[in-house]
């Protein structure tokens, strides 16, 4: 007998409601509600260990963990400041003062971002705030968050020029000074930085480049860095991102350009790092001296160069540079060059696999005329005396010429340790592919082992010069410098 479908459709609903109740209560009931059943976190307090003043915000995270075997169900996660708070989190996407019923899985975890916005005071500030947990069987819960604000000097304005003309600029050491937009130093100005001055350029890696900060030195203008100083009380040029994460990152700003009419630059005792270039120095000097005297300096984790020089003449001494994606030092179209104990070491970066050689010098520079590439050449020499050029490439020098032989363009390392595959040329009591055995390359330490680095005791003596000056008699530090047999690179080994 065939049973009219009328009779058995409401049943059937009926059993599928039955079902889907039963199926409900189940989910419902696998959130876990047992007394004392909470979550745990990554960390009991969130710090910001410092946040600039009037200049955006600092963000971050940490995880919060079900170590059960059920669902745990948060039903309210907020700030106890609420709307009020100098602080936000983002749970999911959302971000705001709170959120609600938001689940994790058995044995799984969720990120909490919190960001700091501190409003701008007439000192430094500290501010505490809680995140609140509420869940039904840990009650309870909260991370604190504390941030300290930090009062800087502000100068320019992102993705505009800030210039000074005809004055002396000099900055003081009170407090960090944060550089924004292009910082132009030009018609027969000079900026004075002494040492202890801590400049945060603003920018990061996903800044627009005409957003990331720069200091430009222009016409009949000069930079005077820390002059007759060390890295003991250094001047510091770094991005204005605090986070431990962001100090390793490069490109994070423009650094400092020395136009093709600025003169007398002086730069001692100073720290560059997160740059793109850390110092582009535009052509020869206008006045017959060096267009940059770099001294005691260290210059890392930079995009494409520590130092570029186009037609340039730099006289570089007890200066570190390290770590570029690209070139530790690149010099194109001549230029006139002196290098006396530097180190120059490049292991890579976290970012990407270098393909460049450490040291790069051309006679040319290449130029785009009516669609056609056009190599044009200058005259130029370059003098590494004294320095270690090291890194994990099979071949860490290049010379490059567009014409050969070369016209008027020459080159010597002398008493200097170098990693080298196939160049030979011009090399005078150099020691090649021996490890210098650096102290410590991680934390960027590149003093040498005394004992056993092959650099120890083995450069020519500081009474002899070299390309137009000896010495110098002490190192980056401070430290005197063996007269006799002073270890080669940046670093002294103490008598």
């Amino acid at each position: 007998m065939t049973i009219p479908f009328n009779y058995i459709k409401y049943p059937f609903l009926a059993l599928i409601c039955f079902f889907i109740f039963h199926i409900t209560a189940c989910q419902k009931d696998n959130f876990i509600s047992t007394s004392g059943a909470g979550v745990e976190f990554s960390m009991d307090t969130l710090t910001f260990d410092t946040v600039f003043t009037n200049l955006g915000n600092a963000t971050r995270r940490f995880k919060v963990y079900n170590r059960h075997s059920q669902i745990i169900l948060l039903k309210n996660v907020y700030l106890g400041g609420g709307e009020q708070s100098d602080y936000k989190i983002n749970i999911d996407g959302f971000t705001g003062s709170s959120s609600s019923n938001i689940e994790i899985p058995p044995g799984d975890s969720i990120y909490i971002f919190a960001s700091v916005y501190i409003n701008p005071n007439d000192g430094d500030a500290i501010r505490l705030d809680s995140i609140m947990f509420e869940t039904d069987g840990g009650g309870t819960q909260k991370v604190i968050l504390h941030a300290y604000g930090w009062n800087a000097n502000y100068i320019g304005q992102v993705g505009y020029l800030t210039r000074y003309t005809d004055t002396t600029v000099t900055l003081n050491n009170s407090k960090p000074y944060i550089f924004m937009g292009i910082i132009a130093i030009d018609s027969n100005s000079c900026i004075i930085i002494p040492g202890g001055t801590e400049i945060y350029m603003f920018g990061g890696p996903t800044t627009k480049p005409g957003d990331r900060a720069m200091l430009y030195i222009g016409h009949e203008s000069c930079i005077r860095s820390n002059v007759g100083g060390d890295l003991n009380y250094p001047v510091e040029f770094k991005t204005h991102r605090l986070e431990e994460d962001y100090q390793l990152i490069t490109f994070h700003h423009n650094g400092i350009y020395l136009s093709k009419t600025s003169k007398d630059n002086i730069i001692h005792g100073t720290i560059i790092r997160n740059a793109v270039d850390g110092i582009f120095v535009d052509s020869f000097s206008t006045n017959g001296s060096f267009k940059l005297e770099l001294h005691n300096s260290k210059i890392f984790n930079v995009d494409r160069s520590g130092v570029l020089g186009r037609g340039a003449h730099i006289k570089m001494t007890n200066t570190v540079i390290a770590n570029s994606n690209q070139f530790n030092f690149i010099g194109i179209r001549g230029g006139e060059y002196n290098f006396r104990h530097c180190t120059f070491v490049n292991v890579g970066t976290d970012l990407v696999s270098r393909s460049e050689p450490i040291i790069s010098y051309r006679d040319y520079e290449i130029q785009i005329d009516n669609g056609q590439e056009i190599a044009i050449t200058d005259a130029g020499n370059i003098y590494f005396t004294n320095c270690i050029i090291y890194g994990n490439k099979r071949e860490e020098i290049e010379i490059l010429t567009a014409n050969d032989p070369p016209i008027n363009f020459d080159y010597t390392f002398t008493n200097c340790l170098m990693k080298v595959d196939t160049f030979s040329q011009k090399m005078i009591d150099c020691i090649t592919n021996q490890d210098p055995l650096f102290i410590d390359q991680d934390e960027n330490l590149y003093k040498i082992d005394s004992t056993a680095s092959p650099a120890n005791d083995a450069g020519t003596p500081a009474s002899i010069p070299t390309a137009t000056f000896s010495g110098p008699n002490t190192d980056i530090i401070g430290q005197f410098r063996s007269v006799n047999n002073p270890a080669i690179g940046a670093y002294a080994i103490p008598n």
